[in-house]
C-alpha cells in the first residue's frame, strides 16, 4: 500500500521509521546502503546548507550531478524546504553545456548543486558561447557537493500545499529552447497511487534500476513511485550500465528483484554485449514480475528476443509489462492488467494510419505489416480520449491523437505561453481542458481498473 501523503516532504517524513532502504550499487561489488531514516536526515542536513547559501521557498535549484547519492539527497532536502528542484542530465559535450545555460536563463535566478570540476568547465564553455553574464549569476549561487563535509545540522522545514511546485522537468531543448514541465505534489502522488492500484506494487517489492535520475522513468518511476510504496530500492548508475551492462540482471538475480525497468535501448544493449555468449549459470530472474518496458517506442521483435535469451535464468515471459506515458503526465498514461498472460501486440496494415482511419488487421510476415505492442489502459486517476484533427472525439476502433486530462496532467510550461496555448484544447461541453500529448494511437475501449 502507498504511504498515505499530500505532499513529497510529507511522504519522506512520513516514511521514517519504515525498515526499507536506498541502496546505491556503485560497482560489482560496492554497494552504499541508506535507510528511510537515514535518507530523511540528510536531506535535513543538506537543506541546512541550502538555506545557509540564501535559497528560500519557492527558488528553483538545478540539480546537476552524476552521483545518485548526492543528486538525491539534494532532491529530498528541496521537498522539505519549498526549494523546486531541476535536474539536468550532465554531459561533456557542448550541447549539455549550452542547455544548462538556457535552463538557467530562463529560471531567472536558480542556485546550482554541482561539483567545482563540472561548474568550471561550464564557465570554460559560457564565455565563447556569449553567455558570460548567465554563467557568473549561477557562478554566485552554486552550492559544491564536494565541499559538504557536515550535514548534522537540520534545516527548517517549510510546509508547501498539494498544488505547490515540486520539481520542473525540462525537455532536451539542447538546439532549441528547452521546455519546462511544472509538476506539482498532487500530480506527483495521484499518479503514484494510480500506477500503484494498476500494478499492484506493495512495500514487498523490491526495484533494481540503472535508469538516470534525470529523466522522468528514472526519477518519478523507478525512485519516488518506488519509494512511495515502500519498496527496497538498488540504484545502478546508469554510466555502470553503459559501461557493464550485464549487470543490470546480475543485479536484479542478487537482490531477488520484483521490479525493474528499461527503454528500448536497454534491451538492445544488454544483448549486444551478451552476445552468443551463455548466460551465468548462478543467474536467478525467477523472483521479478514486471519489466516495465517505455520511454522509447516499444519494438515487439526486440522484446521477444529479450524474453527468448533471459528464459534458461528463468525469467517468466509474463513479467515483460509494456507501458505508456510522458513527463507531462508525471509519467504513466497505460498499464497492462497485471501479467499473468503474454504481453499481446496487432500487426496492421502500415499504410492506413491515418487520423480517422480505422485500421487494418495483417498477419505479422504480410509485407505491409506494422507491428505494434499493446500498452494496456488508462491507469486510475487519468483520463485519455482519442480524437481527431479537431479535438472531437473518435470512435472505438479509429487511428487518432491522444488526448490525457487528469490531476496527474501538468498545469502547464515554466513561463512558456506558447507551449502552453498549443499543447491543450479549448474546454470541452464540460468545461474540461486536455493536454495534446503530441502522439497517435487506435481508439480503444474505455476499460479500466477496478
Amino acid at each position: 500500500m502507498m504511504t498515505k501523503a499530500e505532499t513529497l516532504g510529507e511522504l519522506l517524513s512520513n516514511n521514517r521509521g519504515f525498515k526499507r532502504v536506498i541502496s546505491y550499487l556503485e560497482s560489482e561489488s560496492s554497494e552504499r546502503v541508506v535507510s528511510y531514516d537515514e535518507l530523511y536526515e540528510r536531506a535535513l542536513g543538506i537543506l541546512f546548507h541550502l538555506q545557509k547559501l540564501g535559497a528560500k521557498p519557492g527558488d528553483k535549484l538545478i540539480i546537476y550531478l552524476a552521483n545518485n547519492e548526492q543528486f538525491l539527497d539534494a532532491f529530498w532536502a528541496g521537498m522539505l524546504g519549498g526549494i523546486v528542484p531541476v535536474p539536468v542530465a550532465l554531459g561533456i559535450s557542448d550541447e549539455h553545456k549550452h542547455k544548462l545555460l538556457r535552463i538557467a536563463k530562463k529560471l531567472g535566478k536558480p542556485f546550482i548543486y554541482t561539483d567545482r570540476k563540472t561548474l568550471d568547465r561550464i564557465g570554460a564553455f559560457a564565455g565563447p558561447a556569449g553567455e558570460q553574464a548567465i554563467f557568473d549569476g549561477l557562478n554566485s549561487r552554486a552550492f559544491f557537493a564536494e565541499q559538504v563535509d557536515d550535514i548534522s545540522k537540520a534545516g527548517k522545514i517549510h510546509a508547501v500545499k498539494a498544488d505547490d511546485t515540486a520539481f520542473i522537468q525540462f525537455s532536451s531543448g539542447s538546439t532549441s529552447e528547452p521546455k519546462g514541465i511544472v509538476l506539482t505534489h498532487r500530480n506527483i502522488l495521484v499518479n503514484a497511487r494510480g500506477a500503484g492500484q494498476a500494478a499492484n506494487w506493495n512495500d514487498a517489492d523490491t526495484v533494481v534500476t540503472w535508469m538516470p535520475l534525470t529523466h522522468d522513468m528514472g526519477l518519478i518511476g523507478m525512485h519516488i513511485m518506488m519509494y512511495a510504496h515502500r519498496m527496497n530500492v538498488h540504484i545502478m548508475p546508469t554510466e555502470l550500465f553503459i559501461r557493464r551492462p550485464l549487470l543490470w540482471m546480475t543485479f536484479c538475480s542478487r537482490k531477488r528483484a520484483t521490479v525493474t525497468s528499461s527503454p528500448n535501448f536497454g534491451y538492445r544493449h544488454y544483448l549486444k554485449v551478451l552476445g552468443d555468449r551463455s548466460l551465468d549459470a548462478e543467474l536467478d530472474l525467477s523472483s521479478v514480475r514486471l519489466i516495465h518496458n517505455g520511454a522509447e517506442p516499444i519494438s515487439v521483435e526486440l522484446a521477444d528476443e529479450f524474453m527468448t535469451r533471459l528464459a534458461p535464468a528463468k525469467l517468466k515471459r509474463t513479467a515483460m509489462y509494456p507501458v505508456y506515458g510522458l513527463a507531462e503526465a508525471t509519467l504513466v498514461v497505460s498499464f497492462p492488467q497485471p501479467p499473468e498472460q503474454m504481453y499481446e501486440s496487432i500487426a496492421v496494415d502500415r499504410h492506413g494510419l491515418g487520423v480517422g482511419q480505422t485500421p487494418k488487421p495483417l498477419p505479422k510476415d504480410h509485407a505491409d505489416a506494422l507491428t505494434i505492442m499493446a500498452v494496456g489502459q488508462q491507469v486510475p486517476f487519468t483520463k485519455v480520449r482519442i480524437a481527431d484533427d479537431a479535438d472531437k472525439e473518435l470512435p472505438e476502433n479509429h487511428i487518432g491523437h491522444i488526448l490525457i486530462s487528469g490531476d496527474n496532467v501538468t498545469k502547464g510550461y515554466f513561463e512558456n505561453p506558447e507551449a502552453n496555448a498549443k499543447g491543450y484544447t479549448a474546454p470541452d461541453s464540460n468545461g474540461e481542458q486536455w493536454l495534446r500529448t503530441g502522439c497517435s494511437s487506435r481508439a480503444a475501449p474505455r476499460r479500466s481498473f477496478s
